[in-house]
């Protein structure tokens, strides 16, 4: 049992990192209205849309993601959570480290706290190591 969204956050991260599908799974909240959008990737809905995407994803092996510059809003049964994802692609020596811009919610359950979504798209200029900063912006967009 989470008893936080900040150790359900890190649970997640570390699932990932050890691409342990189940781990991952186990934190999502097992719902009909949970979303999920990979990096370039449709809208999933539904608790086994979203499992079986990181079922998939993780059979490929882990995925190497470490958070940076997160900003959160917190309730007491809801926590939203924004993140810039360093995430560690390519094989071998062909290997570089990519922003994700990502956003995670978490609800409050009588089981601890559950994600209910996962939203990531990669940062504008690919945000590859050694190009420009992802840097936050104080101009409004919409």
């Amino acid at each position: 049992m989470l008893s936080s969204p900040e150790e359900c956050e890190q649970a997640f991260y570390e699932a990932l990192d050890a691409a342990d599908s189940e781990a991952v799974n186990d934190l999502w909240l097992a719902d009909d209205d949970v979303v999920c959008i990979h990096p370039g990737g449709p809208r999933l809905t539904g608790y086994s849309a979203v499992k079986s995407s990181w079922t998939t994803i993780l059979a490929s092996g882990p995925v190497h993601a470490r958070c940076t510059l997160a900003k959160s809003l917190e309730t007491p049964t809801v926590a939203l959570r924004n993140v810039i994802e360093e995430v560690v692609v390519g094989e071998g020596k062909q290997q570089r480290v990519v922003s994700v811009l990502a956003t995670n919610v978490y609800v409050k359950t009588p089981a601890g706290w559950k994600m209910v979504l996962h939203h990531a798209s990669a940062a504008p200029d690919g945000g590859a190591t050694g190009g420009p900063p992802v840097r936050e912006s104080t101009s409004v967009l919409h």
